[in-house]
């Protein structure tokens, strides 16, 4: 095993085989804003062996109060290009693919073809419902998380457990408002994301399988509740 991955080797239970586990693992990421910053940096840099990212906005003045994989010179520049570019810095070992798109029910397999597990970083319910409906009918693992104000969710949702984000929180014609988030949230649950996807495919751990976890970082309390 390689001098890059000795920290994470020495971690009791993963050890080689998760690593290996892992280096064998394709990951899809939707959206590469405020959670997906963290959750790709975390990924790349554990050496998942093939990181598959789409998102079809470019880079604003205003993602980088949040969005830390970006700089001010790539401002107009398509994100997902520009997180791969970051992420091939980190780790060169990762094969990563670039979609400069964002997902929908008409792309959804060219993106998830060959993924083990999908996961939510986007700010976009039509989005998001339409990642969960389609894991669920696929069958893939996805991990859903959500960002704003001072605090998250995340959740892990399998075939093995049934209900998938959309069973929990049914879709809505409703607009719903746009909402500040303090800098730091994001990243702790786009960590967290990284970490569930990293134990999920190693065998590592409890993971958040058939839970929620609700963070307020206001009053710094976490809390998992059963689906």
């Amino acid at each position: 095993m390689t001098e890059r991955y000795l920290r994470s080797v020495l971690v009791e239970g993963f050890g080689p085989e998760g690593q290996e586990r892992l280096s064998r693992s394709t990951v899809a990421v939707a959206g590469c804003g405020g959670l997906g910053s963290a959750a790709l940096s975390y990924l790349a840099a554990a050496g998942v062996g093939r990181l598959v990212i789409a998102d079809g906005d470019t880079v604003s003045l205003s993602n980088l109060q949040r969005q830390v994989l970006y700089t001010t010179a790539q401002i107009g520049r398509h994100k997902a290009t520009c997180a791969a570019e970051r992420l091939g810095a980190i780790n060169p070992d990762v094969d990563i693919v670039v979609h400069n798109v964002s997902i929908s029910v008409d792309n959804f397999d060219g993106f998830a073809s060959g993924a083990d597990i999908v996961i939510d970083c986007t700010d976009n319910y039509a989005a998001r419902y339409a990642l969960s409906s389609m894991c669920k009918e696929r069958s893939l693992p996805f991990i859903y998380a959500t960002a704003e104000d001072m605090g998250g969710q995340v959740a892990l949702f399998t075939p093995r457990h049934g209900a998938y984000y959309h069973d929990l929180y049914p879709e809505s014609a409703e607009q719903r408002p746009v909402v500040g988030v303090m800098p730091p949230i994001p990243g702790v649950i786009g960590a967290i994301e990284a970490s569930e996807a990293i134990k999920y495919l190693s065998g590592t751990g409890d993971t958040l399988e058939g839970k929620l976890l609700v963070a307020d970082m206001r009053r710094m309390r976490f809390e998992i509740f059963g689906l």
